[in-house]
């Protein structure tokens, strides 16, 4: 699989809970950085079909039109063959000329930033859009052919109830979307909520609320496959290119890459990027390095990790290399090996960030 991340860092406003790499919009800007974007493709020599492309931010739908055309045509020399073609969109920067032109360039996934349904909770963490107006962008998205839909929802919010995230799954079902990802708020420490000492949900709370979106999303027919993602009918391509730790071209502003036991990190500066100053760090990764990265990314998947694939791979043998947290882990009912993979039980989701600790120790 060959996958493409495109970072389009503007933002119309800054959520209170955001800790991405964004800037305010600002038309000069977007100009400018779209022709930093083509030259770093160019630079970079990259060409070819890919398989996957996801355009993510910031909010890539605070571009104009006119600037999301330029976008799609300085990527449509590398997207003749695509499978699966994701851009991140708001509700309230989106309208029917845009949706239009993402069918025009073609499109075929829509990654929505909704958070919840309810807009006083919305209000709350600073998002601009009623839930009517996402609700709308996925009906019309769906009547003109968009079928593979993904929304973004949170939990934990500032004064939000079980009972409003059960009425935020039942949308789900009301909307019949194809996907769902749905995170635990967490407390950044360059964001709003947290200089307002907003008090997160505890670790028994975010457990049983987990578990309760895990039941119900699998109640209306949702399969789980990764900690925070739920697909019917199949999952994201491109996602799965990470969680799979398999090589993947990133660019534009922070932007990743990881290609050949190297991980290439752009800059987080936009003066940097606009005058063609791309490239931050090349790390060189140690099989070490490749070894606990590809367990921490698959011990997220539900599928879990291939036993035979890790000893090919890093010529080890892997239940014995790890023995000591496998077995610990298999114990408290947190892991489990079923047909050749250590996979992550439903009780050890809620504690990966512990059981990989112990991995990397």
């Amino acid at each position: 699989m060959k996958s493409l991340y495109v970072h389009i860092p503007f933002c119309d406003h800054i959520c209170t809970y955001c800790d991405f790499c964004k800037v305010f919009y600002k038309e000069e800007w977007v100009d400018q950085y779209l022709d930093a974007l083509s030259y770093e493709i160019s630079d970079k020599g990259l060409n070819g079909d890919y398989d996957t492309i996801y355009i993510g931010g910031g909010t890539p739908s605070s571009l104009n039109l006119i600037q999301l055309q330029k976008l799609f045509d300085i990527l449509l020399p590398l997207s003749h063959s695509i499978k699966e073609f994701t851009i991140e969109v708001n509700p309230e920067s989106m309208d029917e000329e845009k949706l239009d032109l993402f069918i025009q360039y073609h499109v075929n996934r829509l990654s929505i930033g909704v958070q919840t349904f309810h807009d006083d909770l919305l209000k709350h963490i600073g998002r601009y859009h009623a839930a009517s107006q996402a609700i709308q962008l996925i009906t019309l998205a769906k009547q003109k052919g968009i079928k593979d839909i993904n929304v973004d929802l949170i939990y934990g919010l500032p004064h939000q109830t079980l009972h409003d995230l059960q009425q935020d799954i039942e949308q789900i079902r009301c909307l019949d979307v194809s996907h769902v990802s749905i995170y635990s708020l967490i407390l950044e420490e360059h964001t709003l909520l947290n200089h307002q000492n907003y008090q997160p949900l505890d670790d028994e709370q975010d457990a049983y609320w987990y578990q309760y979106i895990n039941d119900n999303l699998k109640k209306i027919g949702f399969t789980h496959y990764e900690v925070s993602n739920y697909y019917k009918g199949k999952p994201s391509l491109h996602n799965l290119v990470y969680w799979h730790y398999q090589d993947y071209d990133g660019i534009g502003l922070s932007a990743h890459s990881l290609k050949k036991h190297h991980r290439l990190e752009n800059t987080k500066s936009l003066t940097q990027y606009l005058n063609h100053y791309y490239l931050s760090e090349d790390i060189k990764l140690s099989q070490d390095d490749e070894l606990f990265e590809k367990i921490m990314m698959g011990l997220r998947l539900t599928e879990g990790i291939c036993i035979a694939e890790m000893n090919e791979l890093f010529d080890i043998d892997f239940l014995i290399r790890f023995e000591t947290p496998i077995q610990k882990y298999l114990h408290y009912n947190m892991l489990e090996i079923k047909d050749g993979y250590l996979t992550t039980t439903s009780l050890g989701m809620n504690y990966l960030n512990t059981i990989l600790v112990d991995f990397l120790d």
